[in-house]
């Protein structure tokens, strides 16, 4: 009964922990342990990703690590990680990869270990998603 009431809830509890909401960059939250992943797909498919605190705040890289792969089915296509703008990941794919499946992120922030996480592809809409105002001053 308890194994049932926790599959019941998770889904519940995951969105308790903004993962239906907008992160503080625009992009995706998952909560992998004492901290959040904020993942973003530029137009290239790069993933950007920020290793944040319990409260959204702080991206740091110091002490950090993350490896990123797309899994769909059996193919599987890993990202090559660095560091940019000194505050968070930028992670290419070493191949073309379709973006359906999932991107798996596992992710060390300043010395925390997480669980792995992941973010299904293609990216969903996000609750607090706001459209463009690039071109509302035409």
């Amino acid at each position: 009964m308890k194994l049932l009431s926790l599959l019941i809830l998770t889904p519940f509890i995951a969105l308790a922990h903004g993962e239906d909401k907008e992160g503080p960059h625009g992009g995706h939250i998952r909560m992998p342990g004492a901290f959040h992943t904020e993942l973003m797909l530029d137009e290239k498919q790069d993933a950007h990703i920020f290793l944040l605190d319990m409260e959204f705040k702080y991206p740091t890289v110091k002490n950090s690590k993350i490896e990123v792969s797309a899994v769909n089915g059996k193919d599987k296509v890993d990202f090559k990680c660095s560091v940019m703008g000194g505050n968070h990941f930028h992670c290419a794919p070493t191949k073309k990869y379709p973006l359906k499946g999932e991107l798996k992120v596992k992710a060390v922030r300043d010395g925390a270990v997480g669980n792995e996480v992941s973010y299904k592809l293609p990216l969903p809409k996000l609750a607090e998603e706001k459209p463009s105002s690039a071109h509302d001053h035409h």
